[in-house]
């Protein structure tokens, strides 16, 4: 009986995989409307009842001013990014020229008479068939966040009377309360998750931005951003922060002093505020095991790409909370927990 419990449980899993593949183009703007649905209403209830103060704003006003913060951050970020790819585009022959040096000392040091010119390496590229896939990306990426925003609209109607249709759905006032209480549960540890990993982020992305600009990195605005960014992604995205802006400061100056303190400062930020600060803090509240994060994060990468990467340990919260509260799958979230400490089933809980 448990072999062939195994068994249906590996089919189900398998065709759980095969279909987030293959159904992939479907499933990414709704989980992305899930996300900015889920992200602009923390916001509008922090804002609808701040800690100190007597005063509490009403909920329409509220989510107006979440919209309005979340346009206004999205707003900045496309800003600038838009602003650093024209600078970009002007820099690129003072950049080429520096680069060209860099392949020349390399060439010395592998023991080659003549490296190759920037010209040789990209000769081998079609320019029409590069612009025409960076057309075609910004077209698809135009009409999904359309396609996310009206989501996202349907997702605040919705959310009127859902609760309403629970209470219909489950009769039974025990398997109200158990159905409630997991829902409270996984929506307060993403909100824990969110509000440390969001403050760590933008810690850490001052803190570099100050570093390039004191340098004089060029475009340290937005390798500040790209910074805050790359933090939710675990692992990948701390080695990101610090190769990507080190890399550009080899190829920006002609000695390698601002290379080697881009390279040390950053890594030594990133390194304390991943491995030191960051587990400190969300470590009690989120308890999910290192490898489970990096397997996570390798699985949903390869599912849903970068997408899958910034969503990666909010799934595995999910999933944990929820495997937790049924007795025939606790032993899995055990296997998912850091130290086998997980959360406690509710008294009402339904029968696996």
């Amino acid at each position: 009986m448990t072999l062939e419990r195994a068994a249906l449980w590996a089919i189900v899993i398998a065709a759980g995989m095969f279909l987030l593949v293959a159904a992939r183009a479907l499933l990414l703007p709704f989980v992305l409307a899930i996300t900015l649905w889920y992200t602009v209403d923390a916001l509008a209830d922090a804002i609808e009842r701040p800690k100190l103060g007597r005063f509490k704003m009403p909920r329409p006003l509220a989510l107006l001013a979440a919209f309005l913060v979340m346009g206004g951050l999205v707003w900045v970020v496309g800003r600038t990014i838009g602003s650093n790819v024209t600078a970009v585009a002007a820099a690129a022959p003072a950049y080429e020229g520096r680069l060209q040096k860099l392949l020349d000392r390399g060439a010395v040091l592998v023991g080659l008479d003549h490296a190759p010119t920037i010209g040789q390496l990209f000769d081998r590229l079609s320019l029409a068939d590069t612009l025409g896939g960076v057309a075609a990306a910004t077209a698809s990426l135009v009409s999904v966040a359309g396609i996310v925003l009206i989501y996202a609209c349907f997702l605040f109607v919705e959310q009127v009377n859902f609760r309403r249709k629970l209470t219909i759905m489950f009769a039974s006032s025990d398997q109200r309360a158990w159905l409630y209480s997991v829902l409270e549960k996984i929506d307060r540890d993403i909100r824990v998750y969110l509000r440390i990993k969001t403050a760590l982020a933008v810690v850490t992305s001052c803190m570099a931005y100050a570093v390039m600009a004191w340098i004089g990195v060029d475009f340290a605005g937005f390798w500040g951003v790209m910074v805050f960014f790359f933090y939710y992604i675990p692992t990948v995205g701390s080695i990101l922060a610090i190769v990507a802006p080190a890399l550009l400061t080899l190829v920006q100056f002609d000695h390698l002093t601002p290379f080697l303190i881009v390279l040390f400062v950053i890594g030594t930020i990133q390194i304390v505020m991943s491995n030191v600060i960051e587990p400190a803090i969300m470590g009690r509240s989120l308890n999910l095991s290192p490898l489970v994060v990096i397997a996570s994060l390798m699985v949903w990468g390869n599912i849903w790409g970068v997408v899958g990467m910034f969503l990666c340990v909010p799934i595995m919260v999910v999933t944990l909370i929820v495997l937790a509260h049924f007795d025939a799958t606790r032993p899995v979230a055990v296997l998912l927990s850091a130290d086998g400490k997980i959360p406690e089933p509710s008294r009402e809980s339904p029968a696996a």
